[in-house]
């Protein structure tokens, strides 16, 4: 008889309010992989064949992600409900790693949940050992470093410690006890990072410590006191992806000469510019000038500039403000926050012109989900067409 397995994945959402991760808490990362990543490993050792697991924070992301359980080779059924006391009474809570599932005392807080996370962190990677998808080599006991990674031989390694592949540890750098770094990150020299969680692609800077916290890119999450900080001091804390998604220089180069060229008309037009606060797609926001009246070109003039810092594309969704909401489906509105912004858009060219008109988010999500190369090409074959579309 196959056996059979009822998990249920907890709504922590409500209580991250400082990361605001789009990742329901099931997919954030402990050690190597996602949460949930390590349940499905322990249904592999104990032959559970069919699983079905009862969601009610953002299904459909944890349905894409287990995709029927295909990486694991096991029949996976996720089944949506309104709220965890919807689910069948047998039906066992993921709140802990598979070898200790509990929680030590009931969340309640934003700093409970990450102090919990935290945790399950130090317990993955204090049992390292006893989990066989790993790819990193043990230096030292309880300590493990991924293949490609350089080590400055000044650097203090104290375990128990994870340090992922292709990262750089810095001449006299502290790392340890209990912290989990990230593939392709740096700790640059003299840097201390212990009981900690660095996310893959952060720099940390020279003569930084980071001591109880998560680091992703620039944003610093302090569980001690509860508090995230965005940092904009590159040299302390950066994303080391950001300049990969940055526009390529070609189109930065372009949309300065656009700018420059459009001045004159821009002075002439006379425009009263209002200032709209806007998601740049990163989790960081943009201050926007726009107009209310005019050609598309003299409107959004402004934002030629943004595109130079390679803070915007060309062709992109037009920006979120940072009030603006989908109350239908959270799920989208989160994704359309987190595409990048464009001068142009796919709901230019059905004279949408604003993210607060009604029928916009349609194009807009058309766009940003759908990957089609088509519609860059259509928008770019149009692009003087509506950069010089009046708009009232």
């Amino acid at each position: 008889m196959k056996q059979k397995w009822k998990l249920l994945i907890p709504d922590w959402g409500k209580l991250d309010d400082l990361w605001k991760n789009p990742q329901p808490f099931c997919l954030w990362p402990v050690g190597n992989q996602p949460f949930i990543a390590h349940w499905m490993d322990r249904a592999v050792d104990e032959n559970i064949e069919n699983i079905k697991v009862y969601v009610s924070d953002r299904p459909t992301v944890v349905r894409d992600y287990l995709n029927g359980g295909a990486y694991w080779s096991r029949n996976v059924t996720v089944i949506p409900i309104q709220s965890d006391d919807k689910a069948p009474n047998d039906a066992i809570p993921i709140i802990g790693l598979p070898r200790e599932n509990k929680v030590q005392t009931s969340l309640a807080t934003t700093s409970d949940l990450f102090r919990h996370w935290l945790k399950l962190n130090k317990n993955w990677v204090k049992h390292i050992e006893e989990y066989e998808l790993r790819i990193e080599t043990s230096v030292c006991p309880r300590g493990w470093v991924g293949p490609q990674t350089r080590i400055h031989p000044s650097a203090k390694l104290t375990p128990p410690f994870w340090i992922q592949g292709k990262c750089d540890i810095g001449s006299q750098a502290v790392i340890g006890p209990n912290a989990c770094i990230g593939e392709n990150t740096i700790v640059d020299d003299n840097a201390i990072v212990r009981d900690s969680v660095i996310l893959p692609g952060t720099m940390v800077g020279r003569n930084t410590e980071l001591d109880q916290v998560a680091a992703d890119g620039g944003l610093l999450i302090d569980i001690k006191r509860g508090c995230r900080v965005n940092i904009s001091d590159a040299f302390i804390l950066s994303d080391l992806g950001s300049r990969i998604r940055k526009a390529p220089l070609i189109e930065r180069l372009f949309a300065i000469l656009l700018f420059t060229l459009a001045a004159p008309a821009v002075a002439l037009s006379q425009i009263d510019w209002t200032t709209i606060e806007a998601h740049d797609g990163k989790g960081g926001a943009l201050a926007l000038k726009t107009g209310n009246n005019g050609c598309l070109l003299t409107r959004r003039w402004h934002w030629l500039k943004e595109v130079f810092k390679g803070r915007m594309r060309l062709i992109g969704i037009l920006p979120r403000p940072i009030e603006w909401r989908i109350k239908e489906d959270q799920e989208l509105e989160q994704r359309l926050k987190e595409a990048s912004p464009g001068f142009l858009s796919l709901s230019d060219l059905h004279d949408c012109h604003s993210a607060d008109d009604p029928n916009e988010w349609v194009h807009a999500s058309y766009q940003a989900l759908g990957g089609d190369k088509n519609i860059i090409k259509l928008i770019r074959n149009n692009f003087w067409r509506l950069a010089f579309k009046r708009s009232v």
